[in-house]
């Protein structure tokens, strides 16, 4: 596991604080649900599902980082929520009651570094889940991989203003390299690097037929404008797909 995500999920966590009611409203209602229980695999400090919670959804949250989860919960206290919060590997877990949504933002499901880890994953989601629910999901398709893109933003840590800057730089056999850095006002740099795996539209649609769901919708991230479903997708950043359990 990305050491991000353990020795360094408070920088993570601080990095990637922001203002998530439009999704959690957009999500919801193009789900057609004002209740019910939310899952999201992957969920790190929970920065989505507070959101949800925020709504009066109950919230489950997994994840395999013990230090994202202490965080996740920390946040709820704050808040003085409650959550439910289990530490598991997000490809084989199972839950006492099933969910009727699920979320998982930002391209988290990249991490899963084979296609029988996806589709263990799939088929782990689709066990958790309501028959018909909705499993949306940030996961970018990508044809031609773009090595040398690159994206920087200022975050707030401790009193101080960090620099969050991260980069691809490099490809080989399906996956990407990686590279996460925060710096510090005076020079420090925290740097981790790590592996993404790369779909496009027709290994995701290929995929998709041997699991459970089928890919219902796609909307662009932020504005939810609908998206066409196709090749087109190929290159649409940081959007979002919304999975329907079929059985």
């Amino acid at each position: 596991m990305s050491e991000i995500y353990t020795t360094f999920a408070a920088l993570y966590d601080a990095a990637f604080d922001w203002e998530v009611s439009g999704e959690v409203g957009s999500i919801s209602g193009l789900s057609g649900i004002a209740e019910g229980r939310v899952l999201e695999p992957m969920c790190g400090s929970g920065r989505l599902l507070r959101g949800f919670k925020a709504e009066g959804f109950e919230t489950v949250g997994v994840d395999a980082s013990a230090e994202m989860l202490a965080l996740a919960r920390a946040h709820y206290e704050k808040l003085g929520q409650q959550g439910t919060w289990i530490q598991a590997d997000v490809c084989d877990f199972d839950l006492d009651e099933a969910c009727d949504l699920a979320v998982c933002p930002i391209n988290s499901l990249a991490h899963l570094q084979t296609a029988t880890e996806m589709l263990a994953h799939l088929n782990a989601m689709s066990r958790n889940l309501y028959e018909g629910a909705s499993y949306w999901i940030q996961l970018d398709l990508k044809e031609p991989v773009q090595v040398g893109a690159s994206e920087e933003w200022e975050f707030e840590y401790l009193g101080e203003t960090l620099v969050s800057q991260w980069a691809c730089t490099g490809y080989h056999d399906g996956t990407e390299t990686h590279v996460s850095r925060f710096v510090f006002p005076d020079g420090r740099v925290i740097e981790d690097d790590y592996e993404m795996k790369v779909w496009n539209y027709a290994s995701w649609r290929t995929l998709l037929e041997r699991s459970p769901f089928e890919l219902s919708a796609a909307y662009a991230g932020g504005s939810f404008d609908p998206l066409a479903i196709g090749d087109s997708l190929n290159g649409e950043r940081v959007f979002w797909q919304q999975l329907v359990k079929l059985h």
